[in-house]
């Protein structure tokens, strides 16, 4: 009794050691840009538009960044913005809200891998002991918390992806009576999961619908003809919801603009840079590297080490779990090795199912190394964790509000609108002239902070002009108003 007691004290602090990790790669990896006020360009104009809404600027269906830049906005489906904007109709405009939105992204994406986790281990007390090391993996992949971090679209989409697997998963858990009513409701609500999907970023969000398909060959149920059916059952919900759409005009037109503006023209290689192929492989490694290499470390320290190889018990269907969860990650991410234009976080939905994997391939080998280790080795490195939890938790309260890597474009753009705005009056558009008009975080701050939109030049256009300084034009009817906007200048007509 004594010794059972000891065995499952043991067991405690190895897993407090565990979740010590997770804690402290979150601190370190996303809670630092979060709190932070600088944004990636793209999560400044989601944010931009969904505030927009919230304020009764632009539909739901023709969304709008500003009035000179995506007046009307095409480049990705709505939903994302949508749910946001209901969020800043209840506590006004504030980047908090933008940043408590991709917080709660990445929570609710980490607790649904867990569940998923859950239902695949079972009976396995291995596996489910080795999920703080699936997170970690996870968390430290590629540009995976990279994304979350500045409110990128992948945020969304991996929360309904993920969602809808694990209704699958659910579907076919034999823990319980499977009934074909209870299997074909929770897949069918996996259809409304991966519809959802769609309308976060486009067709990357289909990959679910492979999930029956890929459970039935990894794991061997249901039967194969439950797997068909289910199959169809899902593209079918999918479809029903897109006719749905397509059956009313605003929704329709959409659509069409998505298509034609965006998708289209990225398949075909107009957009494209970074291609598909060898550059897609390179990219696909470079954002695994972190994951494999501890995972290989993991397995060659396990290798060399004295010590009784660990239990085979269950060791078979945990097997198969990691069959699966790499199955699901090559559905996510091979497409893309055929698209023409390929980022590092467009892997983003795939990396939580190979970290998954590749946690249950080397998650033996540290639970043994960690169990064999002294009950003084063990509170040594609690206490180390434990610290160093502290210590991150005050860094991450250090950088709350700080400006981040955009400090010299956040500064210029607040020198800008105390410019050209007054208590009365505030000028929204203001011209461009040279490579400033390019200059996209610039365009993003502004909006986002102030509702300033830069436009290309004209003769009639607005009183006041940023140039840069390979500004081609005739600036004779503007004067220098003298505000350091380096290395720009703001001119007034």
């Amino acid at each position: 009794m004594k010794d059972a007691a000891l065995r499952i004290a043991r067991a405690n602090r190895v897993g407090t050691i565990l979740w010590l990790l997770v804690a402290i790669a979150v601190c370190l990896k996303v809670m630092p840009d979060i709190v932070r006020q600088s944004f990636f360009f793209d999560g400044l104009i989601y944010a931009s538009i969904a505030r927009n809404l919230a304020e009764g600027i632009g539909t739901v269906w023709e969304p709008q960044f500003s009035k000179a830049l995506f007046p009307v906005f095409a480049e990705h489906p709505p939903l994302m913005m949508w749910l946001q904007s209901l969020l800043f109709r209840v506590f006004g405009d504030t980047i908090v809200v933008e940043k408590c939105f991709s917080l709660a992204t990445f929570g609710i994406s980490l607790c649904i891998m867990a569940l998923i986790w859950d239902r695949l281990s079972g009976r396995n007390s291995a596996m489910r002991r080795s999920l703080p090391l699936a997170l970690v993996l996870t968390v430290v992949a590629g540009r995976f918390s990279w994304a979350f971090a500045n409110g990128m679209l992948e945020n969304l989409l991996i929360v309904f992806t993920s969602l809808a697997v694990l209704l699958v998963v659910v579907a076919y858990d034999d823990r319980h009576s499977v009934s074909a009513i209870r299997r074909m409701s929770f897949v069918a609500l996996a259809g409304l999961a991966t519809a959802l999907a769609l309308m976060a970023k486009g067709p990357v969000g289909l990959f679910p619908l492979a999930t029956p398909g890929l459970y039935w060959l990894c794991l061997q149920r249901p039967r194969i003809a439950d797997a068909i059916v289910d199959s169809v059952l899902l593209i079918a919900v999918v479809a029903v919801v897109f006719c749905l759409l397509w059956s009313f005009e605003g929704p329709r037109g959409t659509i069409e603009r998505y298509v034609s503006i965006q998708l289209l023209t990225s398949l075909s290689g107009e957009r494209g840079h970074a291609g598909g192929g060898l550059s897609a492989l390179r990219t696909f490694v470079r954002v695994l590297a972190y994951p494999l290499v501890a995972a290989l470390v993991i397995s060659v320290i396990g290798f060399f080490s004295r010590g009784a190889a660990s239990a085979n018990t269950g060791r078979r269907e945990a097997v198969r779990g990691a069959l699966f969860l790499a199955a699901v990650g090559c559905s996510a991410s091979l497409p893309l090795f055929v698209s023409p234009r390929v980022s590092g976080f467009y892997f983003n939905p795939s990396l939580p199912y190979f970290s998954g994997a590749l946690a249950i391939a080397c998650a033996p080998v540290l639970l043994r190394l960690l169990d064999e280790c002294s009950e003084r080795a063990l509170r040594w490195a609690q206490s180390v964790l434990a610290g160093a939890f502290v210590l991150s938790c005050l860094y991450v309260g250090m950088e709350i509000g700080r400006p981040g890597d955009d400090a010299d474009v956040i500064e210029n753009a607040g020198k800008i609108a105390t410019q050209v705005c007054d208590a009365n009056n505030c000028h929204d558009v203001i011209s461009t002239c040279g490579s400033v008009g390019q200059d996209w975080r610039l365009h993003g701050y502004l909006e986002r902070y102030y509702k300033i939109a830069l436009d290309s030049a004209s003769a009639a256009g607005p009183d006041y002009l940023l140039a840069s300084s390979n500004c081609q034009g005739d600036l004779a009817a503007y004067s220098d108003t003298g505000v350091d906007v380096s290395p720009n200048r703001l001119l007034k007509r």
